[in-house]
């Protein structure tokens, strides 16, 4: 479907909401700084253009934006492109999030609500057959989950998981090193994006080439992460890379990129890396249906208060077979 710029007008025509004085947007760039402004006076704290850039980058459509008559902004339901990859085939998909409601409107949770009309607007016009996503999919909460499920928005595809570890302290390994991975190493992703890709064929998986750890780790504006990069000691061969983020109290494993065989050596890799750090302990979040293949010398194995759902309703591939079969960690969010 053909996209307008930014700041050209929209090409669906703006659909009056169930309620007279309610106008839905598709919310294109040349809306973000009152979608910001929302997003202020929701949270509480403001976000500045270059990060609402970065999250959004390559999505000229933010989502869709719901606003009283005098265009005052009511609720926003946001949506970032991605790519997955399964059994060899791209989807283009919608990573929902930035789901709003101005306070004054929060008490109306049903079909005439705010929250179902921007969810449905979206769903409706840029999901599904013939639509620019396959399918929709996000990380909220179980409060927001169980909402979008009463109003017949949401299906579950599973929950994430949360793994802990202690720190270990370094101890030479005859068959791995590991070192920082700098930007000019990044090349070396996309062999490791391949074997990935090799390991789990019957996952979807988030697009992790060089492009995309250059994006989501070195231009995020404001937040810095730590790039390892695994490799065969003798033959200098890469093996996986990781990306993690220190915290003041902890270490949170974000990503990974290789081959299934060499996750043991990733949790070693984090784990030490978190000794360097203070000896503070590890955490990372996983998707059910691959949380098990990681959950090597964990100290703690439990549901996260994050669920999986994607978007409910009919689909471009008969039987949704991403159901369940995400592959995802916390570098998938837009917001760890």
């Amino acid at each position: 479907m053909p996209q307008p710029t930014p700041d050209s007008p929209p090409t669906l025509a703006a659909r009056p909401a169930t309620l007279s004085d309610w106008v839905l947007h598709p919310a294109y760039a040349a809306r973000d700084a009152q979608v910001r402004q929302l997003f202020e006076h929701v949270f509480g704290h403001a976000m500045s253009q270059p990060e609402w850039d970065w999250k959004y980058d390559g999505s000229p459509l933010r989502g869709t934006l719901l606003c009283k008559a005098d265009e005052q902004a009511i609720a926003f339901f946001g949506g970032m492109a991605r790519s997955l990859i399964y059994q060899g085939r791209a989807y283009a998909c919608v990573q929902n999030g930035d789901v709003m409601v101005h306070p004054g409107q929060r008490a109306v949770f049903s079909r005439r609500g705010a929250l179902y009309q921007v969810a449905s607007h979206f769903f409706g016009h840029h999901v599904g057959p013939g639509a620019e996503y396959a399918f929709a999919y996000g990380f909220p909460s179980q409060r927001h989950f169980d909402l979008g499920v009463k109003l017949g928005l949401y299906e579950s595809a599973g929950r994430m998981m949360q793994l802990r570890w202690a720190p270990a302290a370094p101890r030479f390994r005859w068959g791995w090193r590991c070192t920082p991975l700098e930007q000019a190493q990044l090349p070396v992703i996309e062999g490791l994006w391949n074997e990935m890709q090799q390991s789990w064929p019957d996952r979807f998986l988030p697009v992790r080439d060089a492009a995309r750890w250059n994006y989501r780790y070195l231009r995020r504006p404001g937040v810095s992460y730590a790039l390892l990069l695994l490799r065969h000691r003798w033959t200098g061969r890469p093996l996986a890379a990781l990306a993690l983020r220190r915290h003041p109290q902890h270490v949170e494993w974000l990503d990974y990129a290789g081959a299934a065989r060499h996750i043991p050596a990733a949790v070693e890799a984090a784990r030490q890396w978190a000794h360097a750090q203070g000896a503070l302990p590890l955490s990372a979040m996983f998707s059910d249906c691959i949380a098990q293949q990681f959950a090597i010398g964990h100290e703690a194995f439990e549901p996260s208060p994050i669920c999986i759902p994607v978007n409910a309703g009919s689909a471009d591939v008969a039987g949704k077979p991403w159901l369940q079969r995400l592959w995802l960690m916390g570098g998938d969010s837009d917001f760890m």
